[in-house]
């Protein structure tokens, strides 16, 4: 095979992601560090790759190269009330047990902290290395209980919610059932439906469209 071929391949092999985070969404979160103040402890709890600079301790249960701490969630190595701020980005789906992480987060907090999460609502299934759960909006509210609600909303709109479904069913229609045709079809069919997404720099901007949002957030404070 041709090295072009080779290339042709590869391409066509890895589409764009079938969601959009767009540069508010991401926005969100380094206002929130940028507000906590020089002093702050923030900690960004199953970090993976994200890296908001020195001032923010990245975990998580892997080295991704920008981990400071390799720890469980489920059992964070700091005292009671120390983080001004908490972060748990796309976690609380890939987590054997929510309900303990979030007491774990909560618990690191000082009182009047902030704690930031996001978690999908209308997503397929993902691995990483496994995936559990989905939260409607004020679902994810209850699960972050006893804390106060300063915010919530989407964090990935409803477009991307259409384009990642319409990917999967193609994909899973058009193979018949076969492993290897699944995998190839799901690569194009990527191709095909990805240019969707990008309504979500206007859907997402409509709040009532958490109804059928790909992922929401929510900000919330300990007493």
């Amino acid at each position: 095979m041709s090295d072009p071929l080779k290339k042709v391949r590869a391409v066509l092999a890895a589409p764009p992601e079938p969601f959009l985070v767009t540069s508010r969404t991401k926005r969100r979160v380094q206002s929130l560090i940028g507000k906590a103040g020089g002093d702050a402890v923030i900690l960004n709890v199953g970090a993976g790759y994200t890296d908001y600079g020195p001032r923010v301790i990245n975990l998580d249960i892997f080295n991704s190269g920008s981990t400071h701490i390799i720890a469980s969630a489920l059992a964070l190595p700091f005292p009671d009330s120390i983080a001004d701020l908490v972060v748990l980005q796309g976690v609380l789906e890939h987590v054997e047990d929510a309900d303990s992480t979030l007491k774990e987060c909560i618990r690191a907090l000082k009182p009047g902290g902030l704690f930031y999460t996001e978690m999908p609502f209308l997503q397929p299934y993902h691995e990483s290395p496994i995936d559990l759960r989905r939260s409607t909006r004020p679902g994810l509210g209850k699960l972050c209980a006893p804390l106060v609600e300063v915010e919530s909303g989407i964090h990935i709109g409803p477009a991307s919610t259409v384009t990642w479904i319409l990917r999967e069913l193609m994909a899973g229609v058009l193979s018949g059932g076969n492993p290897a045709l699944y995998r190839r079809i799901n690569s194009l069919a990527g191709w095909a439906v990805f240019p969707l997404k990008y309504a979500d720099y206007f859907l997402e901007r409509l709040p009532q469209f958490h109804r059928i949002a790909s992922s929401c957030y929510y900000i919330g404070r300990k007493e």
